[in-house]
């Protein structure tokens, strides 16, 4: 049985842009890049869904902005309910598996969901959000992307603090270094970066350096590699083999047990070689070939992310 645990895709919000605005059904429409219909039956499949919130998004606007598409994954997974599974829990995920269903977690790009008001967090957790990224490339209440080099405000703080008490994973792809800096002093559960790669193999500032990459092994936290053309190489081509060469950097780091997959299907430029979720299947097989043990493969392609979702969701 093929494997896949993806911790990103913008799927579910890519109608907010040409040339799919009247497009309704995000998540099974055959010119996206991710759709339900593509993946094989009998697939073992966990799929994150994100809300992407933009950052001329916030306030109130932010918040219906949420709020809208949030429906709208509830009632897609209502619609698809025979193939795949809204999770909230991960015996939801486990018993969606077991019935050879998709498993789908709604969450969230982008900070600016919460509006600057605290009891946001449950809002979104009650509504299903099991992640967050913190922020996108610009300023918001919480902190900042590569925008700035603004740090973390007082309510970013106490919303770290909430969400690690709610239960909704902390992401930091996207978050400025300063940030993620700041965030190592107060985070006090594991995190993730869901669609980061290595900065030492492509230098985009998206990327992690050595020593953040370092620090998430230690705290036993967990980083999809990106399939975004400019994170994985770059001269721009961004192909399986450029996307090995982190692999193989991220396992000189000690991550093997740290690396998933965070396709950032829908919202992304990527390679044909990766250019939709059936191909994402190959991954393994990619690996194997060029020398890395099954184990590993396994690891990085699910087993990783399910054993963090299972430690963090319970």
């Amino acid at each position: 049985m093929s494997s896949l645990f993806d911790l990103h895709c913008d799927t579910l919000t890519r109608n907010g842009w040409p040339p799919y605005e009247a497009v309704t059904e995000t998540l099974d429409t055959p010119g996206f890049q991710l759709a339900l219909s593509k993946v094989p039956a009998g697939t073992k499949w966990v799929q994150c869904f994100a809300i992407f919130v933009p950052d001329d998004q916030r306030g109130d606007d932010a918040v219906a902005f949420f709020d809208r598409h949030a429906a709208s994954f509830h009632r897609q997974a209502e619609a698809h309910k025979d193939i795949m599974a809204e999770c909230r829990s991960f015996a939801d995920m486990e018993a969606a598996v077991e019935a050879g269903k998709f498993a789908g977690l709604l969450t969230v790009e982008g900070g600016a969901a919460l509006a600057g008001k605290l009891e946001r967090v449950k809002a979104i957790y009650d509504a299903g959000v099991r992640m967050m990224t913190l922020t996108w490339n610009g300023p918001n209440e919480l902190a900042s992307g590569h925008d700035t080099q603004t740090g973390f405000s007082s309510f970013g703080r106490e919303a770290v603090a909430e969400m690690e008490r709610q239960g909704v994973i902390v992401d930091v792809s996207h978050l400025n270094d300063r940030g993620f800096e700041e965030l190592l002093g107060f985070a006090k559960k594991p995190f993730a970066a869901s669609h980061s790669n290595a900065r030492a193999v492509c230098g985009h500032k998206r990327n992690l350096p050595d020593e953040f990459i370092r620090e998430m092994v230690r705290r036993e936290g967990l980083i999809g590699l990106t399939y975004c053309r400019p994170f994985v190489s770059d001269d721009g081509r961004g192909s399986l083999d450029d996307l090995y060469r982190h692999v193989c950097h991220f396992l000189e780091l000690g991550a093997e047990k740290c690396i998933a997959l965070g396709s950032d299907y829908d919202g992304a430029g990527i390679h044909e070689d990766l250019d939709s979720v059936e191909k994402s299947l190959c991954i393994a097989d990619y690996l194997t070939s060029h020398g890395i043990s099954q184990e590993i493969a396994d690891g990085i392609c699910f087993d990783n992310a399910w054993r963090f979702f299972g430690k963090r969701m319970g």
